[in-house]
């Protein structure tokens, strides 16, 4: 990993690994595992054959509220096919927002993603955009990747692609990265860029 020497960067990525939204990307896993617990419940459909989804969902959205019925997450997505004996559960164009009460919204997007059949594993592919918005004292941070792989359970993320990371002070770019929520480190690797826009007066 290159040596991150710049004091601003070493808060950046300190920042980051704060709010990385791993645990966001759990409710698509959660939702997934209800999924399926509805379709064993139900028992699987006799005209449904071999690499067949057994259950799927066009144009939805599912939304959490709090206790006091506000809206604390939102996952909309244009399709997600369910698929049985363990298979990956398919998502086009998901789209999860976490409103939480006290804390920044929160936006993660991509073209497609999957869960793995044991919802241990979410893939994000094609225009992966993680963002969080301005609050008090911190400024809006966007994420963007081709790719990336999320372990919910384990509150990890990973990418071997070109993953840039942009705020109101810089931006800052690396071949790969890994983010551990539980320990609280951001690891960006693999031709490390950064550029810091001075200060305004």
């Amino acid at each position: 990993m290159a040596a991150v020497k710049d004091p601003y960067a070493r808060r950046l990525l300190n920042r980051l690994s704060t709010w990385f939204p791993v645990l966001l990307l759990a409710s698509l896993a959660m939702l997934t595992y209800w999924l399926d617990a509805q379709v064993k419940g139900g028992g699987r459909d006799a005209r449904t054959g071999p690499g067949d989804p057994d259950y799927f969902l066009e144009d939805f959205a599912a939304t959490s509220f709090g206790k006091d019925g506000s809206v604390i997450q939102h996952l909309a997505a244009k399709k997600l096919a369910h698929y049985p004996d363990g298979q990956p559960t398919l998502v086009e164009a998901p789209h999860l927002t976490d409103t939480q009460p006290g804390k920044p919204p929160m936006r993660v997007r991509a073209d497609s993603g999957s869960v793995s059949g044991d919802n241990e594993h979410v893939y994000l592919t094609g225009n992966v955009v993680l963002e969080r918005d301005a609050a008090a004292g911190r400024g809006k941070i966007t994420l963007a990747s081709e790719y990336l792989h999320v372990q919910p359970k384990l509150e990890r993320a990973d990418t071997d692609r070109r993953v840039t990371i942009t705020d109101a002070t810089g931006t800052h770019a690396g071949g790969a990265l890994v983010v551990d929520n539980k320990a609280r480190t951001l690891k960006l690797s693999n031709g490390v860029t950064g550029e810091i826009r001075p200060a305004s007066r």
